[in-house]
């Protein structure tokens, strides 16, 4: 920019034509002066005439170059001055835009959007993070609604089996005692006949709950199946088990039971096989049921143990 401005300044005109003149007449007046000072003291009088209309001639042909110098020059500088009018208005015209543009506002503009996009994203994201929620909260649901009895509450079979497992190996890893109640509602079916299945379900909703509130945390209660459930004791001898189990008896045959209408069902007894585990999964069980079995057999109401 600050050489197109230089050539409109009219001391860069004269100068240039100034350095044109001398640059295309300095080699014709070092002509003339040549010929003056040696050529012409050296012809012959007559041959000057003759010598004079072919100098003359030279002379004009030699400034020829001189003045199309000039005439180009001059054009060139017109030009050069056209193209520099010409960025010169389109640089104020730039410039003058460019002073419009507010740094300081853009920079807020591009803030606020930068925040809106921001919001917008944490927006989604806790969008994701509750529908994520939702997910691992259904998930945990249908998970425990696998392991868990629909009417009871109780852990069931299924939890049992894998549960068992669990406990029998790390009994055998750590040796210490596990013990085994399997507990059964003397004489169920009687009340289902008599009262109703709505009736039956009541009662096996309650004695579950007394299960579940006679025993430790550590300890597992289970809906085995129908009207038969189990617990499992881990670090339990077969004492501390049947005392347990006995605590069990008593509070059902204690606790007054009623029907879906408020009437009393009567005396509701459990009866309790308890096994202790000694080295087989398999047996562990089995010894539990029959002693279950025996207690039934044997007046209901009952514990046995051995």
């Amino acid at each position: 920019m600050a050489l197109f401005t230089s050539l409109m300044h009219e001391k860069f005109r004269k100068n240039f034509f100034v350095f044109l003149f001398l640059s295309s007449t300095f080699p014709l007046l070092l002509l003339i002066f040549i010929i003056y000072q040696h050529v012409i003291p050296v012809i012959m009088p007559n041959q000057i005439n003759d010598l004079k209309d072919t100098f003359t001639y030279g002379v004009l042909v030699m400034l020829l170059p001189s003045f199309l110098s000039f005439a180009l020059g001059s054009k060139w500088i017109r030009s050069i001055e056209t193209i520099s009018e010409d960025i010169k208005s389109k640089s104020v015209r730039f410039i003058g835009e460019k002073k419009e543009f507010d740094v300081e506002n853009e920079f807020e503009n591009i803030q606020q959007n930068f925040n809106v996009l921001h919001d917008e994203f944490q927006s989604k994201i806790n969008e994701l993070n509750k529908v994520s929620k939702k997910l691992i909260d259904s998930n945990n649901k249908f998970k425990k609604l696998a392991l868990s009895d629909e009417l009871t509450s109780l852990y069931n079979r299924r939890s049992f089996d894998l549960r068992l497992i669990e406990e029998t190996s790390r009994s055998d890893r750590y040796k210490h005692e596990l013990s085994l109640i399997m507990i059964d509602l003397d004489d169920f079916k009687r009340y289902n006949d008599t009262y109703g299945h709505q009736t039956g379900d009541k009662l096996l909703k309650e004695v579950a709950y007394m299960i579940r509130k006679s025993i430790r945390e550590s300890d597992s209660a289970f809906r085995y199946g129908g009207d038969e459930f189990a617990v499992l004791l881990p670090v339990c001898d077969i004492k501390n088990a049947e005392h347990v189990a006995q605590r069990l008896v008593e509070k059902v045959s204690i606790h007054e039971f009623k029907n879906i209408e408020g009437q009393r069902l009567g005396r509701v007894t459990i009866s309790c096989g308890v096994a202790c585990y000694k080295g087989k999964l398999e047996a562990f069980v089995a010894e539990a049921d029959k002693h279950l079995f025996a207690a039934k057999t044997s007046g209901k109401g009952l514990i046995i143990e051995k």
